[in-house]
């Protein structure tokens, strides 16, 4: 890859968005390695294959509820029946005498001749027998072999990022272990003499670095194997160092800030000097318009901007489609919701809004929290993600639909 001129696409105000992302994603040479791992350690993780059932579920005939098998057609309302047998859960499936009925627990094996279960609650006891209300219909109580899965249905398809849901359904079909993606391994660092680390004595002209530790709480939720470096001061010399020791063995390097074309912004330049080379520089969006991507060795590079709401809005559009990519995982998709609002803006570049949803009815609705500007953090407590306009698009309009994503 080519290094490129750091103006690219800056005459119109930078690359589109979509262009921008492709040239982001064309950076994964190749997926993420696959493993191994217990089921116990896999929420988290994307599945490397499709998983099919193995089994039926249940995988037997098998009690509802607490009460007595019968054969309906053997039954009749208000007579009294003798009550033999007796299964538990766990035992195996008995017989049913004929004309009989037989005592049985929640998810007990249904008696070989049974088609129905009489809750206890609906009989009335008379010494070893017990007399019936009203006749139930075969497959009263009863859950069938296989009717909630059969095997050899597709479950989990690949790319599926799992969760508790997909452990509980692995648990049941006797999987000990699963084959996943390895975790992306990813090295995240700030860069700029004003920083210092939450609980340092500040001077002043000084703040405190907040990107490196919303972004690395945000990247928890991609199950990324993590590596968070010191502060690094706005110099080329320790910047090289810095994305040196950063890209030894990890798959993506992540900085904020530093990436621009100001006297003091040498990421870019160290990244070049170090033999790395950019794919992107300028991305028309609000907020986040500096981005930089490229390689640096065998680690892809990422550079988002100094500003908090601009970093996180890099990281959304950005970040998180890389990582999926990487670990071969279904993208996030944005959802649609009515725009409780209205607003007139210059088109010509994407716009990314704070807002929160709001259910009325059956309907989302995003409501814009604010104000705006690309380094208040107030905003983001009130938000639950933002509303994205696309660059062409110079008016919203209360009630019309608009593409939302979430943070989370």
């Amino acid at each position: 890859m080519n290094a490129i001129n750091p103006n690219f696409g800056c005459a119109t105000g930078g690359l589109s968005v979509e262009h921008a992302l492709k040239r982001v994603l064309a950076l994964v040479a190749r997926r993420l390695p696959v493993e191994e791992v217990p089921i116990d350690a896999c929420a988290g993780r994307v599945i490397a294959a499709g998983f099919r059932a193995v089994c039926d579920l249940p995988r037997f005939d098998q009690s509802a509820m607490d009460g007595y098998a019968i054969r309906s057609a053997d039954m009749a309302a208000a007579s009294e029946t003798a009550v033999i047998g007796r299964t538990v859960a766990g035992a195996m499936p008995g017989w049913l005498v004929y004309q009989t009925a037989h005592r049985i627990f929640t998810g007990a094996p249904l008696p070989l001749g049974a088609d129905a279960v009489i809750a206890q609650e609906n009989v009335e006891r008379i010494g070893a027998a017990l007399r019936l209300a009203a006749v139930p219909l075969p497959g009263t109580n009863v859950r069938r072999r296989g009717e909630d899965v059969e095997a050899g249905r597709r479950l989990i398809p690949a790319g599926t990022r799992l969760d508790w849901r997909h452990v509980g359904m692995l648990a049941a079909q006797g999987a000990r272990s699963v084959a996943v993606r390895r975790r992306p391994r990813v090295t995240l660092l700030s860069s700029g003499r004003e920083l210092r680390e939450p609980g340092q004595t500040l001077s002043p002209g000084q703040i405190y670095d907040c990107n490196l530790p919303m972004l690395a709480a945000l990247l928890a939720n991609d199950a990324v194997e993590l590596r968070t470096m010191p502060i690094v001061d706005d110099t080329a010399e320790t910047m090289q160092a810095a994305l040196l020791d950063g890209a030894a063995n990890a798959d993506l390097v992540l900085t904020t800030a530093g990436i621009s074309v100001g006297d003091e912004d040498h990421v870019r330049q160290a990244l070049q000097e170090l033999g790395g080379a950019l794919a992107v520089f300028k991305v028309a969006m609000k907020p986040g318009k500096p981005l930089a991507a490229g390689r640096l060795g065998q680690a892809i590079f990422l550079g988002l901007p100094g500003n908090p709401l601009a970093a996180l809005a890099g990281a959304i559009t950005f970040v998180r489609p890389l990582l999926a990519k990487m670990s071969g995982a279904t993208p996030q998709q944005p959802l649609v919701a009515h725009a409780a609002f209205s607003l007139d803006r210059k088109a010509g570049r994407s716009e990314f809004l704070l807002a929160r949803l709001r259910q009325r009815g059956a309907s989302l609705w995003a409501e814009r929290v604010g104000p705006d500007g690309s380094g208040r953090l107030r905003p983001l407590l009130d938000a639950d993600g933002f509303c994205c306009l696309p660059e062409d698009q110079a008016t919203v309009r209360e009630a019309e639909p608009i593409r939302f994503i979430p943070f989370l």
